[in-house]
């Protein structure tokens, strides 16, 4: 066993003895090198170990790969799981550079065959320097410059802190068999232009460059960590029932709350892939200016501000809904099931119940949207108001109050739904027939 691994793996502390752990092997320097010193250690710690080789599908030599690591396997009485798929065709599917579309499924494959499991791969030192130069010409902020870490969720990158030379060394010494995937040497790829191109000349101005690199990543993980504490301590406070509060965010340093925005966009908003500086900054400006603001944040989703709410959604055509006519008994309209009965009959559970006196109706009853002109005198005042300016002193949301039912009479609005009933309908000393209105299934 490699000393260097060794130390690591107890400097890292992940990896425990009686651990159940699947192993990614490509057969590469890399894998294989995890693989051998696994091998030296399983007796000892008393490991449980499988091996997953995925065949991406796009070399004549890979085919050769698989066998290599099902023979190596079999050597050592490992169980070996193998797929082949095709990256390039579920790149093109997916829209995406063939490297992502290789890691998504290569970690698919990983965890189809790893339940209960440590999944562990084989990313060194300098994939990780490699990384943190790729985040910075793509444009990254501190969990960018971090590179790959250690530890994600289920996976685990016992060589993270190996570099590869050191893999390859040991190796050589040791005669100990691997091959190398020839695209690695051809800078088809853009991580393969950064380590075959850009790396060898940032060795003319730094012969230390990887070291750097590392050195950079670790304060950005160390600095990464505080950040996500300041924002899980934050976080709730933060947010409503799908909505961001603008006055919470706005409590806290204008970096953390911009971090709650991003987190909040790849917790709700990850495959639509509107998660970018512009729109974080979008929305934290949002927070800071005035009601009714609204931001367009592309894919067909908007960001608005509706009081203290900054609702970010999908934007959908809404379907006009219709006036109806009502009766006692069940009536089934656009905006909700309403259950009209006289005082005394049976109550149905979970809906919103009114109580207003019967004989205070002028005429027939029904319900339908908002209309221009509409006033509604509300329960405790003493004159009508217009209703646009009773649902902007209840702060109703400017899209959500067309899709607001409102019961009338022939005369005016007695009930706006799961809010109030009107003042000239309530029960008083001299109410001697009650109606009882209980609205469920309210479609908003």
């Amino acid at each position: 066993m490699d000393k260097i691994f060794y130390e690591n793996l107890k400097k890292l502390n992940s990896i425990k003895k009686s651990d159940k752990l699947s192993l990614g092997v490509s057969g590469g320097a890399d894998s294989m090198y995890l693989f051998y010193n696994l091998m030296d250690l399983r007796d000892d710690w008393d490991l449980d170990i499988i091996v997953c080789h995925l065949n991406h599908g796009i070399r004549e030599t890979a085919k050769r790969d698989e066998d290599f690591v099902k023979k190596v396997c079999q050597d050592f009485g490992i169980k070996c799981i193998t797929k082949t798929v095709n990256m390039d065709e579920f790149a093109k599917k997916e829209k995406i550079s063939s490297e992502e579309a290789g890691r998504i499924l290569r970690y698919k494959f990983f965890r189809e065959n790893s339940r209960g499991r440590k999944i562990l791969t084989a990313h060194n030192a300098n994939d990780r320097a490699e990384t943190v130069l790729f985040n910075i010409m793509r444009g990254t902020g501190l969990k960018g410059l971090a590179g790959i870490s250690e530890v994600n969720e289920d996976v685990f990158r016992p060589l993270i802190n190996i570099r590869r030379e050191e893999i390859e060394d040991y190796l050589h010494k040791n005669k100990l068999a691997y091959f190398d995937d020839e695209t690695n040497f051809e800078e088809i790829y853009t991580r393969n232009k950064i380590r075959l191109g850009l790396i060898p000349e940032l060795k003319k101005f730094n012969p230390d460059i990887i070291n750097s690199l590392l050195r950079l990543s670790e304060n950005a993980e160390e600095a990464n960590g505080l950040i996500e504490e300041l924002v899980k301590e934050n976080y709730d406070k933060c947010l409503g029932h799908n909505f961001l509060i603008p006055s919470e965010i706005i409590k806290v340093k204008k970096f953390i709350g911009q971090e709650i925005i991003k987190r909040y966009l790849e917790e709700n908003f990850y495959k639509e892939n509107i998660l970018n500086r512009s729109n974080i900054l979008a929305i934290y400006d949002l927070c800071l200016g005035q009601s009714g603001r609204q931001v367009d944040l592309g894919k067909n989703i908007y960001a608005r501000r509706s009081y203290d709410k900054v609702i970010i959604e999908r934007f959908e055509e809404k379907k006009e809904k219709s006036t109806k006519d009502l009766k006692l008994g069940i009536n089934s309209t656009d905006f909700g099931e309403i259950f009209i009965r006289k005082d005394g009959e049976e109550s149905h559970a979970n809906s919103f119940i009114k109580v207003i006196d019967y004989d205070k109706i002028r005429g027939s009853l029904h319900i339908r949207n908002r209309a221009p002109g509409d006033r509604f005198k509300a329960l405790g005042m003493k004159n009508n108001k217009k209703l646009k300016d009773y649902f902007i002193d209840r702060k109703v949301d400017r899209l959500l109050r067309d899709e607001i039912g409102l019961v009338c009479d022939d005369e005016k609005i007695i009930y706006v739904v799961g809010m109030d009933i009107s003042e000239d309908v309530k029960i008083d000393k001299n109410t001697k027939n009650k109606l009882v209105l209980e609205v469920k299934n309210v479609r908003n």
